[in-house]
């Protein structure tokens, strides 16, 4: 005896996949163009309670993100950094946010 898959069960699935689909999208697993762009400039403001730093280079300003995957060179942490420190941030953009990968300190 043969059975049929029914209707419900079918679009269960795809709505399923479409989900999983979806999630990995949103966090980078499938789909995500992330370049990593290197932004050499003077730091500005360091904003350690918000995990933001401030950097400018010949007239144009950034803030960028830091979280718990922020690497860092001449530096242990964000709170290390202070204003005229000269610094190197690698950062991808997500949405409309620059969150840094790497900041050396030179």
């Amino acid at each position: 005896m043969e059975t049929k898959p029914s209707a419900i069960g079918i679009a269960i699935l795809i709505i399923s996949g479409i989900l999983i689909l979806a999630t990995l999208s949103i966090y980078g697993g499938i789909g995500s163009a992330e370049t990593a762009v290197d932004f050499p400039g003077t730091v500005l403001k360091v904003d350690d309670a918000a995990g933001k730093l401030t950097v400018k280079k010949d007239g144009t300003r950034f803030t960028f993100v830091l979280g718990g995957r922020t690497q860092y060179a001449g530096v242990k942490a964000l709170k290390e950094l202070k204003a005229g420190d000269t610094v190197t941030v690698t950062y991808i953009v997500i949405g409309s946010q620059y969150v840094a990968q790497k900041v050396v300190k030179k």
